[in-house]
């Protein structure tokens, strides 16, 4: 066991890995009422690279390893029935792009609902994201990982359908990109001009993979609330109207 503790504290830091009985003990339980049982090691990543070689680790030395967001699961999707490693990705919270034109927005997979949101009305005031009624420390990866309902999937679907790209270490180690992000450095579409791959990750509640970054579709935040009509014999000039009052 301390040679484990040794490799792993050797991929985060000494600080972000816990054998601690305490932590063992908070890490195996949930709000919810399925009985509790304690992992053997706590470890929390900052980056895809790092949770890569926690998962390589793993593979070597036969240790089942459970992904957790926020921990506010209620049916045991984050309870490591078999011990091994918890991954706690909550310092993987980084907002990594807003993309206006495009409309996605790009975290990490520790990234809260409640942080994009404030960064949004911030920074983007004119866009909003499918926010859950869940706490707002809840994950956005972790959401879509159960298909997530939100404020918007009446118009637009479950929250796993408005990702538009997703990186995933699978459990082999290997780090998977889906969507338009696999060939280009943008993040706009999660299957077209490709196949659609996402359905191996999303629904699967982590089993299948650690989703490390996730991009999700923003939508306008209406401000008319009329029926506008415009006349113009500029057709190009059309796009960008439809952006401004969109």
């Amino acid at each position: 066991m301390k040679n484990i503790t040794h490799s792993l504290a050797e991929i985060v830091g000494p600080e972000y890995v816990s054998t601690a009985a305490e932590d063992r003990y908070l890490y195996g339980r949930e709000p919810g009422l399925m009985p509790p049982h304690a992992p053997d090691y706590v470890v929390l990543p900052k980056s895809t690279d790092e949770v890569q070689q926690i998962v390589a680790l793993a593979n070597r030395e036969n240790i089942p390893v459970v992904p957790m967001g926020a921990g506010l699961s209620l049916t045991g999707l984050v309870i490591p029935l078999k011990g091994g490693i918890v991954v706690d990705m909550k310092r993987m919270n980084r907002i990594l792009e807003v993309n206006e034109i495009a409309r996605y927005a790009l975290v990490e997979g520790g990234t809260s609902q409640g942080a994009l949101k404030s960064y949004l009305e911030k920074h983007h005031p004119r866009l909003r994201h499918s926010i859950p009624d869940a706490p707002p420390t809840a994950t956005i990866a972790a959401n879509v990982s159960i298909h997530g309902q939100g404020r918007l999937t009446q118009q637009y679907g479950f929250n796993s359908d408005l990702v538009s790209g997703l990186e995933v270490v699978t459990g082999a180690g290997d780090i998977c990109r889906i969507g338009s992000c696999a060939f280009s450095g943008n993040w706009f579409s999660k299957g077209a001009p490709l196949p659609d791959l996402s359905g191996l990750f999303l629904g699967w509640f982590g089993a299948t993979g650690i989703v490390t970054k996730v991009a999700v579709k923003l939508y306008p935040r209406k401000k008319l609330r009329d029926v506008e009509i415009f006349v113009t014999d500029r057709t190009d000039l059309v796009p960008e109207i439809v952006y401004e009052i969109t």
